[in-house]
């Protein structure tokens, strides 16, 4: 056995506080047979050169570390390893396999290349083209870190996973994160940062952008520059917007906030907005907030605006719309029955549309919802359209109605009863017969009626 002092003397190694790598090779047997054969340069400046061939085992004395590999260069001068074919690199946070690696012990740096795969303490397991390795040394760095180039695909273990992190084996789908992007790094195996292309696959997710940062203690990412979330499972959605944030309790996604031109989609409601908050229970929306300059959503025929809207829609099931600040209410007419370009409406400080969950048809088991009432409260102002007996589909009756509140009730769908609570006021317009002798296209529609 060899010892090549690279920093420092023995004594500071082991009692100093910047402790340098001491080299320690151990010849290596294959078959009973020792295979290792060293030669030592002496330079002309002094500077020793030493190779390895037949197999390399070497440490740095009582760090912890191990280095494997079938040849190796060590230039004593400029304190470079140099480890050729078949390399393994471990120490108490980092394990790597490499078709060759340089180690700058002076820094404690370690660039693998080749064929690269590793997994951290952290349970972080990766592999790419290469790997810059930063180990956690007194006097030189306090956390370790690392940073992979070339599109790497790193499998993030999630903070439940004692024993991925304890055995370093890999992860369960359930229990991971694979993110894929042009560079990834990581510090204290707890932050990580992806930029370019990066794309993440979780069980209940994917998510795309240009750059993501994942705090893995708080399970909160940060996705930027294009982002954008669909969500997996039964009832899925997409969510995009300039910036999103998504924020888990043990790999279960609770939150995603996406800022900045949001929007979601989800199987039966669209929501978009300046910023847009989606509670999640079981992999399913429970709750959407929008809010900014104006929100927008579209659910069930409704077309409804405000200052702000919430959904509340338990398993991903719409039960109750909410519009809060110059809110609206708009709705398409039944084309069956009626032919006109205006819809109807209803208007208010606050709106509140409710829906109940029916059958889709009497031979299907699947289910769907159905608007059974909608209230404006404040300045309330409403208009519905009904289809006349004898004027024809194009020259419906007319209601419009003002009050503090107003309650439209639906059954099956349709406009059953308009309630009107003080300060009631309101006009309702029946067309008159049309002579025996038009047609339908002489009769002029009724003009264009807003709020």
């Amino acid at each position: 056995m060899l010892a090549l002092a690279t920093g420092g003397t023995e004594v500071a190694a082991q009692a100093g506080t910047t402790r340098p790598c001491v080299l320690e090779f151990t010849g290596v047997t294959r078959r009973g047979v020792l295979t290792t054969s060293m030669r030592v340069t002496t330079m002309a400046d002094g500077a020793k050169h030493t190779f390895i061939s037949g197999g390399v085992d070497a440490t740095c004395r009582g760090q912890g570390n191990r280095l494997l590999a079938d040849s190796a260069e060590h230039y004593a001068d400029r304190q470079e390893l140099i480890l050729i074919s078949k390399v393994r690199y471990t120490d108490e946070r980092m394990r790597l396999d490499a078709d060759r690696m340089v180690y700058l012990l002076e820094t404690e740096r370690l660039v693998a290349t080749g064929r690269v795969k590793g997994t951290s303490a952290g349970g972080a397991r990766f592999t790419g083209p290469e790997l810059t390795y930063l180990r956690a040394r007194p006097g030189i760095r306090t956390v370790s870190s690392w940073r992979a180039p070339g599109r790497p695909t790193v499998r993030l273990a999630t903070a439940r996973s004692d024993e991925v992190r304890a055995k370093r084996v890999t992860a369960s789908p359930a229990d991971s994160m694979d993110v894929t992007a042009d560079v990834v790094w990581s510090e204290n195996d707890s932050l990580v940062w992806a930029r370019g292309s990066v794309v993440m696959d979780r069980h209940d997710l994917q998510a795309t952008a240009d750059s993501a940062f994942l705090d893995q203690g708080t399970e909160h990412v940060r996705l930027r520059r294009s982002p954008k979330i669909v969500g997996s499972g039964e009832r899925t959605f997409t969510m995009v917007g300039r910036e999103i944030d998504l924020w888990s309790r043990t790999q279960a996604l609770e939150r995603v906030l996406a800022t900045g031109a949001a929007r979601v989609d989800g199987d039966s409601v669209v929501l978009r907005s300046d910023t847009v908050d989606v509670r999640i229970l079981a992999d399913r929306m429970d709750r959407v907030m929008a809010w900014g300059d104006r929100a927008f959503a579209e659910a069930q025929r409704q077309q409804m605006e405000a200052d702000s809207i919430e959904m509340r829609m338990p398993g991903q099931v719409l039960e109750e719309m909410q519009a809060f600040g110059r809110a609206m209410s708009r709705a398409a007419v039944d084309t069956a029955r009626i032919t006109s370009s205006d819809p109807d409406w209803i208007a208010g400080d606050t709106v509140i549309a409710r829906f109940e969950t029916v059958p889709r048809s009497l031979t299907d088991t699947a289910r769907t919802t159905r608007l059974t009432e909608v209230q404006a409260l404040g300045s309330a102002r409403a208009f519905q359209q009904f289809a006349s007996e004898d004027g024809g589909k194009d020259r419906p009756n007319l209601s419009y109605n003002r009050g503090r509140v107003i309650i439209v009730r639906f059954e099956g769908g349709e406009v059953a009863r308009v309630d009107v609570q003080d300060r009631a006021s309101g006009l309702y317009l029946e067309p008159a017969p049309a002579p025996a002798d038009s047609t339908p296209s002489t009769v002029p529609a009724p003009g264009r009626r807003t709020p």
